[in-house]
């Protein structure tokens, strides 16, 4: 009966992926010769090769996928392809921008009817990797405060609206010694120094937390946290050794309250584990795992909420969650009114970056919006609604603002619309030079972490 139960919650989890990915895949555009389409990715699985001999690393994706229309069948990749290959014939790839010039992409050289395909992609992975005579330092770590930052900046990936059932083989060509990898995923050594690692299917570009370190490169602490649904959830907090120093006593006090804290407002903790890193100013959300600074803690575990929980499904949504996190940070005020707009909402439609609007003025609308609501209970009780509800469900802001206008039986798109859906950023200066959490970090402050 268990096995029954797990293999049903399984099936509705793919099932529900599938439908939020159809829901959400981006609008095709004109290129020359026909349509660039966005595909559904539905299983990704990335060779990702470190040969200590050669030092040199590269990364083999083997993905299945689906288009609804014929076209040129896009995918991403920052790095130049130095293979393509699709339905089983070598072909090339054309890195183009969007109508607008929002963003930059790929697409298969190849006009494909609608239907399943087959795209192997090989890549050299040259980001973020360091090897030295103990070993491979790597990281996937991303930032959405540019373009092309998330899981595409170092092997072929889809947009964040794609949900995909992702596995990494991850190989150590030559190692000496062991080698450790932090991840979100479920780590399984099938031969000596090679792992397979399983992400679940409700992943985006922008969910995957990966880091590996020759062992004894890191300082750790390993513990459980008992979550309310009785869950026994497994945690580690860990800092380089070269980078940083910290009280990994302090690491697990801080993040074992803010854990019981969000337990305590929004429902269990949505993922299966809690990875910490404790790194320099700025940070970044995972799926229950982050590298963060010490005093941006709380704001990235309650991205495993909102933003890595309840998902934006593109750069016009991502301000949502954002908005939310720094309205926690700053004890969840409340506003009765409140001046200025910004066009957070509104930027060109193939838009994948944060407004940074969003810790500041998407701060004060929260506020704004939990005090329209007091009579209800706030802010709070919708936003622990979505999480119950729509948890792994990718949104547009649009329908953001329908489950609200449901929630309470009041419409609030005129508030959306006035607050968020203006031209530019019209709010105080004093508002704008408020520091963001996630500070952009380029690689090389990135690299000095590894």
């Amino acid at each position: 009966m268990k096995l029954l139960m797990i293999a049903a919650s399984l099936f509705a989890t793919l099932a529900m992926a599938g439908e939020n990915d159809r829901l959400h895949t981006l609008k095709s555009f004109s290129v020359t010769g026909g349509k660039a389409v966005f595909a559904d990715f539905s299983e990704a699985t990335y060779q990702i090769n470190y040969d200590l001999t050669q030092k040199k690393a590269t990364v083999k994706a083997e993905i299945k996928l689906d288009t609804a229309e014929a076209g040129f069948p896009i995918f991403d990749s920052v790095v130049a392809p130095t293979s393509v290959i699709f339905d089983g014939v070598s072909v090339s790839a054309v890195e183009t921008k969007t109508p607008n010039g929002e963003t930059t992409l790929r697409f298969v050289n190849k006009l494909a009817p609608a239907g399943s395909h087959t795209l192997t992609v090989e890549v050299p992975l040259t980001s973020l990797v360091e090897f030295s005579d103990a070993g491979v330092k790597s990281a996937f770590w991303t930032s959405d405060l540019d373009e092309r930052e998330f899981l595409e900046r170092y092997m072929p990936a889809n947009f964040e609206f794609d949900q995909v059932k992702m596995n990494f083989i991850v190989k150590y060509i030559g190692a000496k010694s062991k080698h450790v990898i932090y991840t979100n995923g479920v780590v399984t050594e099938v031969e000596d120094n090679t792992y397979k690692i399983s992400y679940p299917s409700y992943y985006t570009a922008s969910s995957i937390f990966f880091h590996t370190v020759p062992q004894g490169a890191t300082t750790e602490q390993r513990f459980t946290l008992k979550s309310i649904d009785g869950r026994d959830i497994p945690a580690v907090v860990y800092f380089s050794k070269t980078s940083w120093t910290a009280s990994l006593d302090r690491l697990v006090t801080k993040t074992t309250a803010v854990f019981h804290e969000l337990e305590s407002d929004y429902g269990p903790f949505p993922h299966p584990s809690i990875t910490v890193m404790q790194a320099g100013s700025g940070g970044m959300e995972y799926c229950g795992a982050t590298m963060t600074d010490f005093s941006a803690l709380g704001h990235e575990l309650f991205h495993s909420y909102f933003a890595r929980g309840v998902m934006p499904a593109n750069g016009n949504a991502g301000w949502v969650d954002e908005a939310l996190a720094s309205w926690r940070d700053d004890g969840y005020q409340t506003l009765s009114t409140l001046s200025g707009s910004t066009g957070m909402s509104s930027h060109d439609y193939y838009t994948r970056t944060t407004d940074t609007a969003a810790y500041s003025f998407g701060e004060r609308f929260m506020s704004f919006l939990d005090g329209k609501f007091q009579s209800k209970g706030g802010l709070k009780p919708f936003m622990r609604y979505m999480v119950d509800k729509k948890v792994f469900s990718p949104f547009f802001v649009e329908e953001f603002i329908k489950e609200m206008s449901n929630f309470y039986g009041v419409s609030v798109e005129a508030d959306f619309k006035q607050y968020t859906f203006g031209e530019g950023n019209n709010y105080s200066s004093q508002l704008k030079a408020k520091s963001l959490i996630h500070r952009k970090m380029s690689i090389q402050e990135m690299q000095n972490y590894l």
